[in-house]
């Protein structure tokens, strides 16, 4: 497990993912499209699009599709996106047809993946979006304001009128160069014990026997 002062970053994949994962590591995006190796897609794909176009200034550059990308909390807004599409004028991620019970999340930190000597690049609200400011630098990370500590430990994220982009800054990320080895995570969390079962099984499938999947049901919606 984590330490307690540790940053915590959450990724969330389909629970079919998590024996390719154990083998091969958590892959960016533009690995996992150049490979074929996707077969539950849980992003949105105009989102997903314009993360194969937006520059990275700093670390190791590219663009955010050749990183894999962490929150640091999790009931992220896209999460929600996928849980309550019928809510949504646009139909949520509309790609993803499985339920949100079927997504597992895989915990690391911050200090974890630098320890790991992953080239990180955070964030202080999606890296898709016009306005994020890119930090690579670890002395720079958690300098005051960068990132929003008590919007990622509140439960809930809508805009209010004093707030208005409090949506977009829960969404800032973490984001790790193109791969992440299974070493690197320290829990995988799921939604309930049917899914812990299945995941367990995925795990111990591909040789994981150590990791025991916990679930956390407030994590989701």
């Amino acid at each position: 497990m984590p330490h307690a002062a540790e940053h915590l970053v959450f990724h969330f994949t389909h629970v079919s993912h998590l024996s390719a994962i154990v083998r091969d590591g958590l892959l960016s995006d533009s690995v996992v499209h150049a490979g074929g190796r996707l077969t539950h897609e849980a992003g949105d794909l105009g989102i997903k699009d314009q993360r194969r176009r937006r520059a990275v200034p700093c670390g190791p550059g590219g663009v955010v599709a050749d990183y894999v990308p962490f929150y640091f909390a999790p009931r992220s807004p896209m999460l929600y996106r996928i849980t309550n599409p019928q809510g949504l004028a646009d139909g949520g991620v509309v790609t993803y047809n499985g339920g949100p019970d079927e997504l597992v999340y895989l915990v690391t930190s911050v200090e974890r993946l630098h320890q790991a000597g992953l080239s990180l690049v955070l964030t202080d609200r999606n890296a898709a979006a016009a306005l994020a400011k890119f930090r690579s630098a670890p002395t720079s990370w958690f300098e005051s304001g960068f990132i929003d500590w008590p919007l990622m430990n509140a439960r809930l994220w809508n805009d209010t009128t004093g707030y208005p982009d409090r949506m977009a800054r829960r969404m800032a990320e973490c984001l790790a160069h193109q791969c992440v080895p299974w070493a690197c995570f320290a829990k995988v969390a799921v939604a309930n014990a049917a899914v812990a079962r299945q995941a367990r099984d995925a795990l111990i499938s591909a040789g994981e026997h150590a990791m025991v999947p916990v679930p956390e049901p407030n994590w989701y919606f």
